[in-house]
C-alpha cells in the first residue's frame, strides 16, 4: 500500500526540498515457513487441518516426526514462498514440540502467531506454555502490513506436495515427466493416476510461483484442472492466484460456478468478493464478503466490508471514464475535463513506464479522484498524507480545474507502485520502491544531496535494512530524509548501473530476497549499499 506524503516546509532545507513523498506500506508478505528445529532427529512441517473448510479462514499447525536425519519436509505455505520466519516467542506444545513465532492475540479457544506477515491459530488445547520474548513487544507497522484485498491466510495445498518431487528437476520443470504423468491419466483415468498427475502439476505450479513466474504457475493449475475438474484444493489453488496477481475478471468467470458448488466454503465467497471489488464493483463485493462471513466469522474480512460500505456510500454514484489501461471512477460534480486530463496523464505515464520497466499489467488499474474529505472519509488517512495507493490508486483533488504538473508527478509517483507491486509480486523493499517511484516521477536529490551525504556515512538515519517495511512509525522529523535517502539509493543503481540493472534487480526480487538480489545483481550487500551511496552523493554533490 502506497500512501503519498506532503512534506511539510520548514526552516531546513531539507524540508524545503523535498516537498512531495510516497509512503509504500507494502503488500503483504505470504511466506513459506521453513521447517522448524525440533531436535536432531526431527523437524515440523504446518499441514492444514482437514477440517479447516468447515471451520472458517483459519489454519492450524499440526506436526510430524520422521526418524531419518535427512528427511526435510517444507509446507507451501500460500503461493508466494517467501523464505522468511519471524521467531519472537516459543510456544511449547503438550507432545513436546515447539513452535518459534510472534504471539499477536489469543482468545479462550484459540493462540493466533505470526511469521513472515503470515498469520495461523492454534489451539490452547495443544499448548503447554508460552515463553515470551525479549523482543515480543508490538509489532512496529513495518512488520504486519495490511492486505489491499481480503485473500485467505493460505489456501488449502495438499500438504503431501513438497519440494522433493520428481516433477522438479535440476531447479527446472522435468516437462518430459508432467507429459509422461498427463499421457498416462489420459489412457488410464485411475484414481492413482490422476492424484500423481495432480501432485505433479501442483508441484511445479508452485515451482513456478516460487520463480516468480506466475502466469506459468496459472496455466500449470489450469492443465491439472482439465483432468481433475472441480478438485476443490486446486480450484482454491487457482482462484487465489489469479486475485492475487490481480486477473480480476478472470477470477470471477472462475470462481462464480465454484462458490455455487462448495457453498459451505468461505473462501470461495472471500475470493470471488476480492476479485469484484479489485474491479471497483462494490455491491458484489459486499454481497459476496457476507456470504463468506454467513459461513464464518472473519474480523479481516469484516473490516473490508466496513470499508468497502464507506467506500460505496461516498463514491457509489460516481461517473467512470475507461481506456485500454485504466478504469477512472471521480465525482460527477467535478471537473469533466479534469477527469479526461487525468486519464491522458495516466495512459502517458503508463506507456513511459512500460519502457522503463519491460512489464505492461494485463487487467485494467482502477484510479479514483476524490474531493479532500471523501479522500479522508474513505482511506482514513492522516492530514500529511497527499494520495494513496492500496491496490487502487486514490487520490484528493479539490480545487483543481485542471491538470497541474504536480498533480501530473503524483499520479506518476503511485502509478509506478503499481508496476512495481506486479512485477516483484509485492515483494519490493519500501525503500526501493519509493526510491524508484520518485525518480519516476523526476524528483532529485541535488538541493540537500552533500548533508545527505554525510548523514548516511556518520549513520545518523536508519540503515537500508531496516527500511525495508513501511515508514509509518519512524520519527516525523526523519521522515522527509528516508524518503531522499531511497531516492539516492536509486539515483546511485541508475547511474552506476543503468535501468536496465534495476529492471533485472525488479525482476529478481519475485523469487529472492533483497540481500540475494544485492549481490547477485551488483555484487554488493547492505553494509555495501550503505558505504557507495555515501561515496556517490559526496562524489556527486561535494563533501
Amino acid at each position: 500500500m502506497g500512501e503519498r506524503f506532503n512534506g511539510r516546509r520548514d526552516n531546513a532545507a531539507r524540508g524545503r526540498a523535498l516537498r512531495v513523498f510516497s509512503l509504500t506500506c507494502g503488500r503483504p508478505k505470504l511466506v513459506l515457513l521453513k521447517p522448524l528445529a525440533l531436535n536432531s532427529t526431527a523437524r515440523a512441517a504446518l499441514l492444514y487441518d482437514a477440517n479447516r473448510m468447515a471451520e472458517g479462514l483459519e489454519f492450524r499447525v499440526r506436526f510430524a516426526r520422521r526418524k531419518s536425519a535427512g528427511w526435510n519436509l517444507s509446507l507451501w505455505f500460500g503461493l508466494l514462498l517467501f523464505p522468511s520466519l519471524l521467531a519472537a516467542d516459543v510456544i511449547y506444545l503438550k507432545n513436546g514440540n515447539k513452535i518459534d513465532a510472534q504471539v499477536i492475540k489469543e482468545d479462550d479457544k484459540q493462540i493466533f502467531l505470526e511469521s513472515g506477515g503470515g498469520e495461523f491459530a492454534i489451539s490452547k488445547s495443544s499448548v503447554d506454555r508460552v515463553e515470551k520474548s525479549d523482543a515480543s513487544a508490538p509489532a512496529p507497522a513495518t512488520a504486519r502490513p495490511n492486505r489491499d484485498i481480503p485473500l485467505p491466510l493460505a489456501p488449502p495445498v495438499d500438504s503431501t506436495v513438497d519440494s522433493a518431487s520428481p516433477a522438479i528437476h535440476n531447479d527446472a520443470v522435468d516437462e518430459t515427466y508432467l507429459a509422461r504423468l498427463t499421457d498416462e491419466a489420459a489412457t488410464h483415468p485411475t484414481p492413482d493416476n490422476l492424484h500423481k498427475l495432480k501432485q505433479g502439476l501442483q508441484a511445479a505450479a508452485l515451482f513456478l510461483m516460487r520463480k516468480g513466474q506466475p502466469d506459468a504457475s496459472i496455466a500449470k493449475y489450469r492443465e491439472a484442472l482439465k483432468y481433475m475438474p472441480h478438485d476443490q484444493a486446486l480450484d482454491l489453488a487457482l482462484g487465489y492466484l489469479l486475485c492475487k496477481q490481480e486477473h480480476y475478471s478472470e477470477a470471477v468467470d472462475f470462481l462464480l460456478p465454484e462458490a455455487d458448488r462448495y457453498p459451505r466454503a468461505p473462501d470461495f465467497r472471500l475470493l470471488l468478493g476480492s476479485a469484484f471489488y479489485g474491479m471497483e464493483d462494490l455491491d458484489q463485493a459486499i454481497a459476496q464478503w457476507n456470504k463468506a462471513l454467513a459461513v464464518a466469522d472473519n474480523p479481516q474480512l469484516r473490516d473490508a466490508v466496513a470499508k468497502a460500505e464507506r467506500e460505496r456510500e461516498v463514491s457509489g454514484g460516481y461517473a467512470e471514464i475507461r481506456s485500454e489501461h485504466f478504469l477512472l471512477r471521480y465525482d460527477g460534480q467535478q471537473n469533466d475535463r479534469l477527469s479526461a486530463e487525468i486519464l491522458n496523464s495516466l495512459d502517458g505515464s503508463f506507456q513511459d513506464l512500460v519502457l522503463d520497466l519491460d512489464y505492461t499489467p494485463s487487467d485494467p488499474i482502477v484510479v479514483i479522484v476524490y474531493p479532500n474529505q471523501a479522500f479522508r472519509d474513505i482511506t482514513r488517512m492522516p492530514s500529511w498524507v497527499g494520495a494513496l495507493n492500496d491496490g487502487k490508486i486514490r487520490v484528493p483533488v479539490s480545487g483543481l480545474a485542471q491538470m497541474t504538473p504536480k498533480l501530473a508527478q503524483i499520479l506518476r509517483h503511485e502509478l509506478t507502485h503499481s508496476f512495481v507491486r506486479l512485477i516483484t509480486l509485492g515483494r519490493c523493499p519500501v525503500w526501493f520502491n519509493e526510491g524508484l517511484a520518485q525518480l519516476e516521477e523526476g524528483a532529485s536529490t541535488a538541493t540537500l544531496g552533500s548533508q545527505l551525504g554525510r548523514d548516511i556515512a556518520a549513520g545518523s538515519l536508519p540503515l537500508y535494512s531496516s527500511l525495508e517495511g513501511p515508514f509509518v512509525n519512524l520519527p516525523a522529523d526523519q521522515v522527509p530524509l528516508v524518503y531522499a535517502k531511497s531516492l539516492a539509493a536509486l539515483e546511485y543503481l541508475r547511474d552506476g548501473f543503468g535501468m536496465g540493472e534495476i529492471r533485472k534487480m525488479l525482476q529478481s526480487m519475485s523469487s529472492e530476497d533483497i540481500g540475494t538480489v544485492l549481490q547477485d545483481e551488483i555484487r554488493s550487500d547492505y553494509p555495501g549499499l550503505e558505504q557507495d551511496v555515501a561515496n556517490f552523493l559526496v562524489k556527486k554533490y561535494g563533501p
